[in-house]
């Protein structure tokens, strides 16, 4: 159904409306409907108990005691919702009927032992029958009592109800569908106004709020989450404004390095040696160059789900080993000093490739923010399956580490301002310890170093 989300309101309203309409008055209606006829019936038994104190018996015979209430105009005429009389034998024979049945007879039901009431038609008009035994001393049924009383008037209230409903039913679900449309276009205003405030934004234009209504209901709640859903939006544009400058700039060094080192090669013919140092260099500003590409491929391939793992035994004594021989030009640029405490036969469950990278990526950390003769520790405690990784370096702020794992954060760490960072590192680092079963816990003080706490909890 193509409606507008009003119109909706409306009908959905309308057939709630429509159905309760139905129940209430089919309830009135049903009511109503058994009063009545519980009225006549009542009638009917006022009449028998009156006509019964002059009905005898004798022996087996009826005995009727006339008088003049047998004799009055309501049982003489036909015309003005007379009361009709009749007693038959218990053969079934009319021995008595009133004059305003005009030789015509009531209608009686074969079983004469029980108080019956029931509707009929006589001479075109619908009557209600009561029916009554006549019982004598000893028990005998000798015959039985016949009362009949129009039904005009009950049929008339009861038709005149029927055909007020269905005249009214249509006219009230229409008003009713107009009124709550009416009310639902006023409800729905503020989230019209929501959407025309929202179609002006766009990605590079966010700043705009969305205005607050002025009731406190779901609708305000809704504006005030969407508000802070842009505000994080617009945080988050912001960082990675801030991301893809540093990116560039993390690659244009490098990369101008690079040339800078193979044109000066170029300009003369030099001693091998010179060549060798020259092609470390440009080694290892490709390093820098391919450690920036894994992290944002890396990146890519966590957003996407798109990452496997496999894992198996590894040895981290090797693998930091390892590590410590590939920044080992870093550390002595820096004159630092990597500890690595962990028995040869430490072993650990993880996937060997992204247990590398997270590792890599602590170590990086611990270098490039490390101050010089600066020292770094890997000590693991068996007894609870954690690797401490901890440096004595200058620490992070204690309001920056509720967020250092966040996407494109960047803390400020005292003395860095020259280092140039994705705000990627940890991120990637604690969505890769978590794909492992790697819990990650850090404890920092500023110019007191920071501890990281691997917890690997599947081992």
């Amino acid at each position: 159904m193509n409606l507008h989300f009003k119109n909706r309101i409306a009908f959905f309203s309308t057939i709630a409306a429509a159905i309760t309409m139905l129940v209430v008055f089919a309830t009135v209606y049903v009511v109503v409907y058994s009063t009545t006829y519980k009225y006549l019936d009542n009638n009917i038994l006022e009449e028998k108990d009156e006509l019964f104190s002059q009905i005898k018996t004798e022996g087996d015979s009826l005995v009727l005691s006339l008088n003049a209430e047998w004799e009055e105009l309501e049982h003489n005429r036909a015309e003005v919702d007379p009361i009709f009389l009749q007693i038959v034998d218990e053969k079934g024979a009319v021995i008595f009927y009133s004059r305003n049945l005009q030789n015509d007879h009531l209608q009686f039901a074969d079983s004469l032992n029980i108080n019956t009431f029931f509707n009929v038609e006589f001479n075109g008009k619908k009557i209600r029958q009561g029916q009554f035994p006549i019982i004598t001393e000893t028990g005998k049924i000798i015959g039985q009592l016949d009362i009949g009383i129009s039904q005009v008037d009950s049929i008339l209230i009861l038709t005149n109800l029927r055909n007020t409903f269905f005249v009214a039913f249509p006219l009230m679900l229409l008003f009713f569908y107009m009124l709550t449309s009416l009310v639902a276009s006023r409800s729905i205003a503020p989230i019209k106004q929501l959407i025309l405030y929202a179609e002006k934004m766009n990605y590079d234009n966010i700043n705009p709020r969305l205005p607050l209504p002025d009731y406190h209901d779901e609708i305000y709640q809704l504006t005030t989450t969407i508000n802070a859903l842009l505000e994080r939006i617009e945080i988050g544009r912001k960082r990675e404004k801030q991301i893809t400058a540093n990116i560039s700039h993390e690659l244009r060094t490098p990369l101008t390095s690079i040339k800078g080192t193979l044109e000066v090669l170029i300009r003369k013919t030099r001693e091998p040696k010179q060549y060798e140092a020259k092609a470390r260099q440009v080694i290892e500003e490709v390093d820098s160059i391919d450690y920036i590409i894994n992290q944002l491929l890396y990146l890519a391939r966590l957003d996407s789900g798109n990452l496997s793992i496999a894992k198996k035994p590894i040895r981290l004594n090797d693998m930091l080993q390892s590590i410590r021989n590939k920044w080992q030009s870093r550390l002595i640029d820096k004159h630092m000093t990597m500890y690595i405490d962990i028995p040869e036969e430490s072993l650990v469950q993880a996937d060997f490739g992204l247990l590398e990278m997270v590792l890599g990526n602590l170590v990086s950390n611990a270098v490039k923010y490390g101050n010089i003769r600066g020292q770094i520790h890997c000590c693991w405690q068996k007894d609870s399956e954690t690797l401490l990784f901890k440096d004595n370096g200058p620490g992070i702020q204690q309001e920056h580490l509720p967020h250092i794992f966040e996407r494109f954060y960047r803390a400020d760490v005292p003395g860095s301002s020259s280092v140039q960072s994705t705000g990627l590192g940890l991120y990637i680092l604690k969505m890769l310890a978590d794909i492992q079963g790697i819990q990650i816990k850090v404890n920092s003080k500023e110019n007191a170093g920071t501890q990281f706490f691997l917890h690997f909890l599947n081992n």
